[in-house]
């Protein structure tokens, strides 16, 4: 549930160069084109389809059963996950923009993050036309979440929507028997208003809504401060281990969530050495913190070619006490990136993205599937935290588009992925040794979750001992 952090100008910009790129058409499966290791296979890479002609620009993802929730800049596009080739199928597409199109999903509901001023909540196109200044400055545009149905995956719809001061840049959930909550991270990324400024908007506000029921989710008056941040770019919840780690953008922080209301600060990391504090996780025990830098907030660089720098790295943090939590080592992308054509090369950048651990059976195990934007996906070894080592890598380039990967997530033995700027949609990989059938039944079948979800920031569901 990530973003980079730039200004509102330069992400309509992108914007328009990927439109510009227009859409590219349905690949077949690897070829000679990509760089790749044995052991990271490329099942399907598929567009996210709008219309017959047009794609969208992929953002994150989230997971229920057998359907794929891809985030984009231009709406939610749905996907069922089949056995055999092609793997994947896209069954429905609601067109709702309102920027970078964050998702989590919770029952028959998926929430979307709005970050970019719309004229209304809803997923008409009169209500999803950008808002004027005026209507900003009036405090009269939205920006916030929408409460979509999927009941029917193959006719999503909207259904209702909070306000938000600032927006919702990313959002995580925290789910319960009877109440859920979400935690909003957001920031001024535009021009500076009352309710919505360096000054008045330090602070992750809470939504509360009754979880069978998320339409009628309402914003509260708690919120949690994270002065002197600005607000926070990313939260991972724990909910067996009453558990929250955020990454705020100066530096990170640790939270006890027995009170959802009320968090109680538990640590706060601060490291000079990282860049942006942008993506968080943690291994499936609860006893290590993974920190994700997005150097320069991913407006280009960051690669080095040296998994051993700190530049744009993974850190992984010792958390089994999670009051005193302790650096144990990082990891960054072993290559630097060659654009397929010169006209890609003002987004090369290779900084440490979107990530979740992938679970194994042997407890002493860790692996990371990782993205990095034009550097690919990875699996990174972090059994060893101090000596962490990319395990398998996989670069993919289409009819001279090079990748833009903004999210790699295991889920059910696959690693799924959706890029951004290359247009190139959702990819599905196999790696080996992750694909045992211990592993597809991983989820925890309960209260909190009956219907085998997966959100990469809530962590729900444990390996099979």
């Amino acid at each position: 549930m990530r973003k980079r952090m730039r200004s509102l100008s330069l992400a309509l910009s992108l914007a328009l160069v990927a439109g510009v790129m227009g859409a590219v058409p349905a690949p077949a499966n690897h070829n000679e084109e990509d760089d790749h290791s044995d052991n990271l296979k490329q099942l399907a890479l598929t567009p996210i389809s709008i219309s017959e002609d047009q794609n969208a620009q992929g953002s994150d993802l989230a997971f229920k059963g057998k359907l794929v929730i891809t985030g984009s800049y231009q709406g939610i596009g749905i996907f069922k996950i089949l056995k055999k080739k092609p793997y994947v199928k896209q069954i429905s597409f609601l067109s709702c923009p309102g920027g970078q199109g964050d998702v989590s999903v919770l029952g028959k509901y998926v929430f979307m993050s709005v970050d970019s001023p719309r004229v209304g909540a809803t997923c008409t196109p009169e209500d999803t036309a950008a808002a004027s200044q005026s209507q900003v400055a009036n405090a009269e545009a939205f920006e916030g979440i929408r409460v979509i149905s999927i009941a029917n995956p193959k006719r999503p719809e909207f259904k209702a929507s909070v306000d938000l001061p600032c927006g919702s840049h990313t959002h995580t959930l925290l789910p319960g028997d009877t109440t859920s909550y979400i935690y909003n991270e957001s920031y001024p990324l535009g021009a500076q208003t009352p309710d919505c400024s360096v000054v008045t908007h330090r602070k992750v506000p809470i939504v509360e809504f009754p979880t069978k029921d998320p339409t009628k989710v309402k914003l509260l008056d708690e919120s949690i401060d994270v002065t002197p941040d600005i607000g926070c770019h990313d939260i991972t919840t724990f909910p067996e281990k009453n558990l929250m780690v955020g990454a705020c953008i100066t530096e990170s922080r640790i939270w006890d969530i027995k009170d959802p209301k009320h968090p109680e600060q538990l640590a706060v990391i601060q490291n000079p050495k990282i860049s942006i504090h942008h993506s968080t996780a943690m291994t499936w025990d609860g006893k290590v913190l993974i920190l994700g830098d997005e150097f320069g907030g991913a407006e280009g660089g960051g690669c080095t070619g040296d998994e051993d720098s700190e530049v744009g790295a993974a850190w992984f943090y010792d958390i089994t006490d999670p009051a005193s939590p302790k650096v144990l080592g990082s990891h960054s992308l072993p290559r630097v990136p060659q654009p397929a054509s010169p006209d890609q090369a003002d987004r090369v950048r290779c900084t440490n993205h979107n990530f979740n651990v992938i679970p194994m059976k042997d407890p002493s195990k860790y692996l990371l599937a990782v993205s990095y934007y034009m550097g690919g996906i990875a699996v990174v070894d972090f059994s060893d935290p101090a000596n962490a080592t990319e395990a398998g890598h996989y670069v993919t380039t289409r009819n001279g588009v090079s990748q833009d990967t903004w999210s790699a997530y295991w889920y059910q033995g696959r690693i799924y992925t959706n890029d951004y700027l290359s247009g190139l949609g959702l990819g599905v990989y196999t790696f080996d040794g992750t694909t045992s059938k211990s592993q597809t039944t991983f989820f925890k079948k309960g209260p909190l979750n009956k219907a085998g979800e997966m959100n990469p920031q809530v962590q729900l569901g444990f390996p099979q001992q």
